[in-house]
């Protein structure tokens, strides 16, 4: 990690502050605050020669007081990987800009919550290594991870089912917990089953609601573990027909009340899944396999209109 430089880029003082629990103890930390205009960003970085592998900015700089800023930094710095972040007691950010910009990562920052803390920590060493999210980087080490191979659409209720039970203890949170895990799946299976196949042409092979069978190669796998405060949940199917483009835009398109062209799953159905999750990850291998995931908490920092992250990779081996 010690040869990788991150650029971030704040507001000011107060909000670099803010997430300074997020940066410690990452040695090749370049930090600016308030950076200079766009005629004269480029101007004063171009000669520092910085070759940063990522480059962090705050929703407080980015998009609304700065939105040409993105478009700057890809300009001077091609390779880096860009990762957006926002305090969870901040309002949720306008996505239109943020899918323009074709971002692919978005953390919110718990307010003093250790446990979030180090989550994100470990989320800005993988962006620097290249290793996408995955299941077991929710729960606790250990944590039994259970798989569910779909052989047809009646399996889901099933599904359902075991999800539900594999949460214990019989508080509200819980029992809110397992509603939340169940309407999770539900729409995840739709996903896989209904919103992932299409033929060349782009157009959908299978009609929502549809009983069908899983086609011999092409595999639709649900994984699921509970840790006893955290359900991590994601879904792989093997189509790989996801573009992160395409994921950003119908999370823009959805918040801006704008439903997809068919009103199914593709478009609405991941909204619903992002906005329920604390954390989405999209894991994609084009033509090949989406791997799509996250989790949530029985106690979540988080409130209904907090905003949530998400963080989409391509071009991996998918597990």
């Amino acid at each position: 990690m010690n040869r990788h430089l991150i650029l971030a880029l704040f507001h000011n003082m107060t909000d670099e502050n803010a997430f300074r629990p997020l940066l410690d103890g990452f040695p090749r930390l370049l930090s600016l605050c308030n950076p200079p205009d766009r005629d004269r960003f480029g101007g004063i970085m171009a000669p520092l020669q910085l070759a940063p592998s990522l480059v962090i900015l705050s929703t407080r700089l980015y998009p609304e007081s700065r939105p040409e800023l993105v478009g700057e930094l890809r300009r001077l710095y091609p390779r880096a990987e860009i990762l957006l972040v926002t305090p969870g007691t901040d309002p949720l950010p306008q996505l239109k800009r943020i899918a323009d910009d074709r971002i692919r990562h978005l953390f919110v920052t718990p307010d003093h919550d250790a446990e979030g803390i180090l989550s994100l920590r470990q989320a800005i060493s993988g962006l620097l290594t290249g290793s996408p999210w995955q299941l077991r980087d929710y729960v606790r080490p250990g944590s039994r991870v259970h798989e569910f191979p779909l052989n047809s659409s009646s399996q889901k209720e099933l599904l359902i089912e075991a999800v539900e039970h594999a949460i214990a203890g019989d508080s509200p949170e819980m029992e809110l917990l397992r509603q939340k895990g169940a309407l999770l799946a539900d729409e995840m299976v739709e996903n896989a089953l209904y919103g992932a196949p299409r033929g060349d042409d782009g157009k959908k092979l299978y009609c929502k609601g549809e009983d069908r069978l899983i086609d011999d190669g092409e595999q639709i796998v649900f994984r699921y573990a509970f840790d006893g405060e955290t359900l991590a949940m994601e879904i792989a199917d093997g189509w790989g027909t996801l573009a992160p483009e395409m994921v950003v835009d119908f999370l823009s398109r959805n918040q801006d009340g704008a439903l997809a062209e068919d009103g199914e799953t593709g478009g609405r159905g991941l909204f619903i899944i992002w906005r329920f999750l604390d954390h989405l990850h999209v894991n994609i291998r084009p033509g090949r396999k989406t791997v799509l995931g996250g989790h949530l908490r029985a106690v979540s920092p988080l409130d209904w209109e907090s905003p949530r992250g998400f963080s989409i990779s391509t071009d991996y081996a998918c597990p």
